[in-house]
């Protein structure tokens, strides 16, 4: 399964919640994760090789995952 690149959470393809970046199709568990990523792709892959680190709150929001969706509050 892809992972979220901005959450780390396991995502299925069949959301219609992605983006393309650098010829790679990204998969999000919610739309705010999507925004977050456009709004800058290279703070989620640029330093990561692609790779989430899972539990650990590197762009700023508590992870509090749940079915659905992820705990990101977003204002």
């Amino acid at each position: 399964m892809p992972i979220d690149p901005v959450c780390g959470m396991e995502v299925s393809e069949d959301t219609g919640l992605k983006a393309e970046y650098g010829g790679k199709v990204y998969y999000f568990c919610s739309p705010g994760c999507k925004v977050e990523f456009e709004a800058n792709p290279e703070k989620y892959i640029g330093g990561m090789g692609g790779h989430s680190h899972h539990g650990h709150s590197h762009h700023g929001h508590h992870m509090g995952h749940r079915r659905g969706g992820c705990g990101h509050m977003h204002f």
